[in-house]
């Protein structure tokens, strides 16, 4: 559960599900939380000049906005306000504000700032230096944009189908879920409509598509579990052992009211998917998914060779396993595809790394860089892939975090929790970084 404060909309930032519960194994991978919303922005992106009336798939996207395109090539871009193409290289949870700890209650990353900086304008002004000498250049989800006057594109996650944690699935055909997510969209939406430094929207994050660590139901089963005569159990009873079908029907009614809830306040901005699962995300989700969002948003995590196998017979995905470059991903929906979650860990931060369970724990923060190259090699060689995030910029506390309540423990950060740069591994990342199609 996260904060609210006055003037920021504060969420988690989940992380995914490891596919359904298999051979005892409860795996649930989890990150931060915070989206914050401010005054508009002004970027200034560094890249070559291209045609700008290439084609491109927003609605109605305008020149003054980040729109997407392909170049003569065939490659994929995102297009900055100023005319040139764009890779996305972003961090998640670029923020002052960080999760307490379990037990202590204490936020060691809170204390940390509040001690090395006067404002947060001062810690706002370094970090960014920071992400920008690593080769950086967007804020990804549960970030501060409002800090960096300017200096990042950013996103911005919706929620409008509300807490991943339990699972809960809204009756997506209930006029009432159309009614809310207007509400919603009227109260987040607005106030960015006309920011160019926004890079897009997220509808929503980890939604639950069908059996995983938090349900072992379908969502035909849930629909039909639901009242008699209520409109999604109406829907399902009309696709009774028919799952695939039912599940495309569900995700096409979600995402026809997400992102006509978002178009009515916002002509202008791109919609960058629900930051789907690569592990937990249906083909025909992806299908349905590509109807109606700019780009496509996968969470691409590597798992241990045991939980990788123990996940290969019952694999919801479209692809086992995941391609390196998320090719199917692409094929399926028919849009360019945004990496918003990857990430590493290590034994000598000297964190537990127990939480989440799953995931690789190298042994040192060079291993950690090592990967890094690793994992996003092929997505810089994919001419799809638009951009990839990294979860995240500080380490998780060593009791674990609070909010959510987790446990998550790990040594994801770019820095540690006292605020010092993980050297090796932002060295690393610099190197390759710099090696990024159309980097601004």
């Amino acid at each position: 559960m996260c904060r609210r404060i006055p003037g920021r909309d504060i969420r988690r930032v989940p992380r995914l599900l490891f596919g359904p519960l298999l051979l005892g194994l409860a795996l649930v991978l989890v990150a931060g939380c915070t989206s914050e919303s401010g005054p508009p922005r002004r970027f200034g992106a560094s890249a070559p000049q291209v045609d700008p009336n290439l084609p491109n798939t927003a609605k109605e996207g305008k020149d003054r906005y980040y729109q997407v395109m392909q170049d003569a090539n065939g490659r994929w871009a995102f297009r900055s306000p100023d005319a040139k193409p764009f890779f996305s290289l972003g961090v998640n949870g670029v923020r002052t504000t960080e999760e307490s700890e379990r037990g202590s209650g204490r936020c060691p990353y809170c204390d940390a700032v509040a001690g090395k900086y006067a404002t947060p304008d001062a810690w706002a002004q370094t970090a960014g230096d920071r992400l920008q000498s690593w080769g950086f250049n967007t804020l990804g989800a549960w970030s501060q944009p409002e800090l960096f006057a300017g200096r990042f594109a950013y996103t911005q996650v919706i929620d409008f189908s509300g807490p991943w944690q339990p699972g809960a699935v809204p009756d997506w055909f209930d006029p009432d879920f159309e009614r809310r997510a207007g509400e919603i969209a009227s109260n987040v939406v607005p106030p960015l409509a006309q920011d160019r430094q926004l890079l897009g929207w997220f509808l929503d994050d980890d939604i639950r598509w069908g059996p995983d660590s938090r349900a072992a139901t379908t969502l035909l089963d849930d629909y039909l579990a639901l009242p008699v005569g209520s409109p999604g159990r109406t829907a399902a009873e009309q696709l009774r052992g028919n799952p695939a079908g039912f599940l495309e029907l569900a995700a096409a009614r979600y995402f026809e009211v997400a992102v006509r809830a978002v178009r009515a306040f916002d002509a202008n901005h791109l919609i960058l998917g629900v930051r789907a699962s690569a592990v937990g995300t249906p083909a025909e989700v992806v299908k349905a998914a590509g109807r109606w969002v700019d780009v496509f948003s996968v969470d691409a995590y590597r798992y241990t060779p045991e939980v990788s196998e123990a996940l290969a017979p019952t694999w919801t995905g479209p692809a086992y396993p995941p391609e390196p470059d998320l090719r199917t991903f692409h094929e399926l929906s028919g849009r360019p595809i945004l990496v918003t979650e990857l990430s590493s860990r290590a034994a000598d931060a000297g964190l537990p790394n127990t939480v989440p369970s799953g995931l690789p724990v190298e042994a040192t923060q060079e291993q950690r860089g090592v990967r890094y190259g690793e994992y996003v090699g092929p997505l810089f060689g994919a001419p799809w892939v638009v951009g990839v995030h990294w979860y995240r910029y500080a380490d998780s506390p060593t009791g674990g975090r609070a909010q959510p309540d987790d446990g998550q423990d790990s040594n994801f950060g770019l820095v540690s929790s006292s605020d010092e740069p993980w050297d090796p591994v932002v060295q690393r990342m610099t190197e390759v970084n710099a090696r990024a199609p159309y980097r601004g």
